[in-house]
């Protein structure tokens, strides 16, 4: 009884990590000292989740918490990535073991600290200290590289790649749809459902705010982008990605399966050293998952050209941030954010139970 309630807490602690749009797309197993960890793919179908990546990337995110947090109550993981070649659903198998020794993560107290900051941040660089910091945090996971861009010019080129994506989820039906389809719009029913994104958490301007609930009408959408809505939106954020500390991308060894869970293993350390240095993060994947999609021959998502400004803005930040290949796996701003962010709410993790 003692392991299962040290287990049931351990898992706990893992479901705060991030996933697209709060999805939440894992259920658990335990048998004994043994956690199974399952992605659940119906959680999230969306254009943003090609091939399951960013659930992966959630899951490895999840498995770091996990490690973290075991070892602060006495455990040590063995991990198992991908264990069943014939279920590509289970994503791992993490087995705990108890400590002769104490060892503590200094990254624990954090976890429950952790949040996506949507805010604007500060047009303020971070020190090489902190860099150095967070450089090191996504090394600490192999065959991973963080790279950081603070430079002026680099971050408004890339600001304007980036902001690509806000154009296109008020261009393109499936990506509006799965959007709004996840936002809940008062704090009671954000309480209840403990999923997606309550509004408050997308951090909208007052006046925006106020009429982003005509935006849930497609059909009001498209009357509006007759006036230039959607370019209007994407231009007005560019300096939401611009004016920060610096623009990041985490490189994988490949584009398998296992380096996207790495990759979520490495991000979720960064994203902890960073609360600990009082700094914010926002993932801002859409670019790198929708070349993934386009690179595997999808030509039905996307118009010939929102496929072409996509492939053209990807190129730009492969070219800023001085990448030849295609590894990038995660793309973030970071900074000193100017207000404090909603937490999103998590469900109690689903757990069964097998004997062994």
């Amino acid at each position: 009884m003692a392991l299962f309630e040290d287990i049931k807490k351990i898992i706990e602690y893992g479901v705060t990590a991030p996933s697209g749009e709060n999805c939440q797309p894992w259920r658990f197993i335990i048998s004994k000292n043994k956690i199974k960890i399952f992605n659940l793919p119906e959680k999230d179908q969306s254009l943003y989740n090609f091939n399951q990546f960013g659930s992966y990337i959630s899951h490895g995110a999840l498995i770091e918490n996990i490690i973290i947090s075991a070892q602060e109550i006495g455990y040590s993981v063995d991990v198992a990535i991908f264990p069943d070649s014939q279920n590509i659903n289970h994503v791992s198998t993490l087995i705990l073991n108890k400590l002769e020794k104490e060892k503590k993560d200094e990254l624990f107290p954090f976890i429950n600290k952790r949040v996506s900051n949507r805010n604007p941040y500060e047009n303020t660089l971070l020190n090489p200290e902190q860099e150095n910091k967070l450089i090191t945090a996504a090394q600490k996971i192999n065959g991973i590289e963080l790279k950081l861009i603070s430079d002026q010019k680099k971050k408004d080129k890339l600001g304007k790649s980036l902001s690509l994506s806000d154009r296109l989820l008020f261009e393109n039906k499936e990506l509006h749809d799965f959007l709004f389809h996840h936002i809940i719009w008062n704090e009671k029913e954000s309480q209840e459902k403990k999923s997606g994104f309550y509004i408050k958490e997308l951090a909208l301007p007052p006046p925006i705010e106020k009429i982003f609930k005509l935006l849930r009408s497609w059909g009001k959408v498209k009357i509006f982008n007759k006036f230039g809505f959607s370019k209007i939106a994407a231009k007005g954020n560019i300096k939401l990605y611009s004016k920060v500390g610096a623009i990041g991308v985490i490189l994988s060894k490949g584009n398998t399966p296992e380096d996207y869970v790495s990759t979520g293993r490495a991000m979720q350390r960064v994203w902890l050293e960073a609360t600990s240095l009082g700094l914010s993060i926002q993932a801002v994947t859409g670019i790198i998952f929708f070349i993934q999609r386009l690179m595997a021959g999808d030509k039905e998502s996307f118009s010939e050209m929102h496929s072409a400004m996509i492939q053209r803005a990807f190129q730009e930040i492969t070219e800023e941030f001085g990448v030849t290949n295609n590894n990038i796996s995660m793309l973030f701003r970071i900074g000193y954010a100017k207000k404090k962010a909603y937490k999103s709410l998590r469900l109690p993790p689903v757990i069964s139970f097998e004997n062994s």
